[in-house]
Order: C-alpha cells, then sequence, then structure tokens
C-alpha cells in the first residue's frame, strides 16, 4: 500500500511540518475553463492556537507518494479563511486559496478591434493587455477572423468570449493566458495531454448517464460573401442523424462560418452524456485529458474528455479523484 504524502510551502518552508499534528484534510479542485483551481485545506483548531493565515499569501501544495513521487501542484493565493465549531466535533479552520492567475489588468474594461486577422494574433494581443503571454493550440491560432469588436470589456472575458465562439477555452493561470480545444485532450501547446486510463475493477465508483436530447444532423453557420453580396451558408456535420441546427448570426467570411460550425457541433455532441469516474489520485492527472474506460461495457467503454478532478486528502485514508466528464465531441459514446 503506498503512502500518501501532502505538503504546502510557502517562502521555501513546508509549513506541514509544523502543521501536520493538526491537518485534517485537503481538497483541490482542477477544471477546465476560466474558474480559479481552487485548494482547500482543513485543520483542527482547538483552544484557538493557530495563526490566521494572510490574504494573498502565495502557497505552494506537493501531493504525491513517498514510494514513487512528489509533484508541485501549482501556486494558489490564499482568498479567505473560516473557523468555528459544532456540537459533537472540533473547532476547526478553513483556508480557502485559489490558483494565481488575475494579475495585471486582466480585468481592466477596453475598446478595441481587429481587422483581418487570426485568433491567435487577436488573443497574443489581448494577453498583452492583460500583462499576459499567450499560449494557444496551434489550430486555434490559425483560425482566419476578418472582424472582432472588444467593446467596453475585459481581456479575459473578450477572450473568453471570442474563443468559445471557435471551441476553445480560455484558462488564466501564473503569467500565462492558455487557450486550447475544448475536448480535444490537448495542452496549449497542441500537444496531447497525458490519457487517464481507468478500468472497472480497479475504480473506486463511477456513473455514466445518457442524456437524451433532439439530435442534429447538421450545422448550418450563415456568412456573408463580400464579393458577390450574397448571404450564403457553411455546414458541418454532426457525426449523428437529426434535422439541422442553424447559428443566428452570419459570420464575416467562409473560413469564419467553417470554424463557428465546427465549434457548435463539437459543444452539441458533448451534450449527449456526462459522468464521472472515481479512482486512486496520480499527480500527473491533469482536467482536460481524455479518460479511456474499459471493462465498463457497452455505453461507457471509451474515450470521455475530462472537465475537472476533485481530489481529497484526510488522515489514515486513500486518496481519491472525482473526475467529471462528457461524451466526446466527434459524435461517440452515448446516443
Amino acid at each position: 500500500m503506498k503512502t500518501p504524502v501532502f505538503q504546502i510551502y510557502k517562502a521555501g518552508v513546508n509549513l506541514m511540518g509544523s502543521m501536520a499534528p493538526w491537518f485534517l484534510g485537503a481538497g483541490l479542485v482542477d477544471e477546465v475553463g476560466i474558474k480559479n483551481d481552487e485548494l482547500t485545506v482543513t485543520v483542527n483548531d482547538e483552544m484557538r492556537r493557530l495563526p490566521l493565515p494572510r490574504a494573498d499569501d502565495v502557497i505552494f501544495p506537493r501531493a504525491g507518494y513517498a514510494e514513487t513521487t512528489v509533484s508541485g501542484l501549482g501556486a494558489y493565493k490564499v482568498q479567505r479563511w473560516a473557523t468555528g465549531w459544532q456540537p459533537g466535533g472540533a473547532e476547526v479552520m478553513v483556508m480557502t486559496a485559489r490558483a494565481v492567475s488575475y494579475t495585471g489588468e486582466v480585468k481592466a474594461g477596453g475598446i478595441k478591434h481587429y481587422d483581418d486577422t487570426t485568433l491567435g494574433d487577436i488573443l497574443g494581443d489581448t494577453a498583452k493587455a492583460a500583462s499576459l503571454t499567450l499560449s494557444i493550440d496551434p489550430e486555434l491560432a490559425d483560425i482566419a477572423i476578418d472582424y472582432a469588436l472588444r467593446w467596453e470589456a475585459s481581456p479575459i472575458d473578450f477572450a473568453v468570449r471570442l474563443a468559445g465562439e471557435y471551441g476553445g477555452i480560455v484558462k488564466p493561470g501564473g503569467e500565462r493566458l492558455a487557450v486550447v480545444q475544448r475536448g480535444s485532450g490537448k495542452s496549449a501547446s497542441g500537444g496531447p495531454l497525458p490519457t487517464i486510463n481507468v478500468t472497472r475493477f480497479g475504480s473506486s465508483g463511477w456513473h455514466i448517464e445518457g442524456e437524451p436530447r433532439p439530435q442534429q444532423g447538421e450545422i448550418a453557420a450563415p456568412w456573408q460573401d463580400g464579393g458577390s453580396g450574397q448571404r450564403k451558408v457553411e455546414k458541418e456535420s454532426t457525426g449523428r442523424k437529426g434535422p439541422v441546427h442553424s447559428l443566428i448570426h452570419a459570420r464575416a467570411s467562409r473560413a469564419a462560418a467553417k470554424a463557428a460550425a465546427a465549434a457548435k457541433s463539437r459543444e452539441l455532441n458533448m451534450m449527449n452524456a456526462s459522468g464521472f469516474f472515481i479512482v486512486e489520485f496520480d499527480p500527473s492527472y491533469s482536467a482536460g485529458a481524455l479518460v479511456r474506460a474499459t471493462g465498463f461495457g457497452e455505453g461507457v467503454d471509451g474515450t470521455w474528455p475530462s472537465e475537472r478532478i476533485s481530489t481529497e486528502w484526510s488522515k489514515s485514508a486513500p486518496v481519491l479523484s472525482t473526475i467529471d466528464v462528457t461524451a466526446k465531441p466527434e459524435g461517440e459514446g452515448v446516443e
């Protein structure tokens, strides 16, 4: 049996060295998208002997196993604390910290327009306005955009909206703005994240459910042909049988319409099934990676994009992670 390790470093010092006798548990939520990853730490605070954490303290959790490896889990900034007691329980203090990300002018408003460029160039300029560097999947970076307007929107809000139109997910972290394609299982560099393998008899629990809904066979995206002045339509197959789903707003070019239709197809397909797998914690697992399920039977076996990984640590207990998943964007999975 492996020995779990959980550490918290601040200014190079492992706080668990002094906090270990009072440590009760910790939880970490890693998820794709704009919402910050969150770390909570619960300690026994009988007689109120422990000092309160300070807002904006930056801490660095590490976790793994004594017999294998212990890895860093990122940088987190303390947001708040709570202390209290209930009959039958101990006096406890709970510290909540969020991943360090919102730096510089990331939430400042602004107005700017872009003509005849690419998604990568626009988001690169947007990241720069927020004092961040951009890391983006090359497939998304190359999407041609004829016109885009940032109107009284913060860099992060504008980036989320624009990338979302083309199937991208924006996540600021540290000094970087990362943009990945939803459901692709890739990192912002375009390379694949390590696949998470889950087996029926090796898991600690699982639940998958299909969500029957009207199926669309094609996505139709209108666009305005500047040369002829005509409105045209670009279509994208969802890989399923059903009627055509039409997007409302016309795009400025065929390329933009094709990218928007493909993004909508992926979005609708991923809504057809969801669930979770519970597995032993592994520090190499990352939200956004693909989960390969085997031994569960029809409708569950296959590949699932992960959306969120929630992990819990407590004394004298195995460390388990709950991995929330959705259906594949290519139209495979539960019908």
